[in-house]
């Protein structure tokens, strides 16, 4: 058998081993624990709020920016616990990475809601830098405290950094888009 076969089994196999290991870990030491629960809540609570207040006229539009948000955030976090710079106490489900409520529902409902509020870049901008700062400064911290997630090589101003970024980032390419879609439009 090629080498290389016999090692991808090799790993496969540690690997199976992992996931079984990190399933049993979950019923016994995460599943149902009040920190589970708070993040049933993270998960469902941002999508209600966003329900009541979707300006229903941008829902395209806002949705799109939300998916960016989510497809960013989401690899960003494989990177991150890749490369060990933060890890999960507590996960909503034993996959990863295991911020599904962060990076599914928190982030990108409140980052929609920024989109769709504040229409006007200066506007979003203050708002963005608002959002960073709660985010970083109160929700992080308070979710270290709350132990669902544990800082190895990774600072609050990193994150402060990367969502004023990647907020600015998405809406410039969703408000590119949309002015092509309009003026592809015009053209009909």
């Amino acid at each position: 058998m090629d080498k290389r076969i016999e090692n991808f089994w090799k790993v496969r196999s540690l690997q199976d081993k992992i996931a079984e290991l990190d399933i049993k870990y979950w019923l016994h030491d995460e599943f149902l624990t009040r920190s589970w629960w708070l993040l049933l809540v993270f998960l469902i609570l941002p999508w209600i709020i966003w329900s009541i207040f979707l300006n229903r006229k941008q829902i395209l539009e806002t949705l799109l920016f939300g998916t960016f948000i989510i497809i960013i955030t989401f690899l960003l976090d494989l990177i991150g616990i890749t490369f060990r710079f933060w890890g999960y106490i507590t996960q909503f489900l034993p996959i990863y990475p295991g911020a599904l409520p962060f990076d599914f529902s928190m982030v990108p409902v409140t980052f929609m809601l920024l989109y769709q509020y504040f229409r006007t870049w200066k506007s979003f901008i203050v708002s963005l830098i608002c959002m960073a700062s709660a985010f970083s400064f109160i929700g992080e911290p308070f979710s270290i405290w709350a132990h669902l997630v544990i800082y190895i090589k990774w600072k609050y101003i990193y994150s402060f950094i990367y969502y004023i970024v990647i907020g600015i980032i998405v809406r410039a390419c969703v408000e590119k888009l949309v002015a092509i879609s309009k003026s592809h439009l015009s053209l009909q």
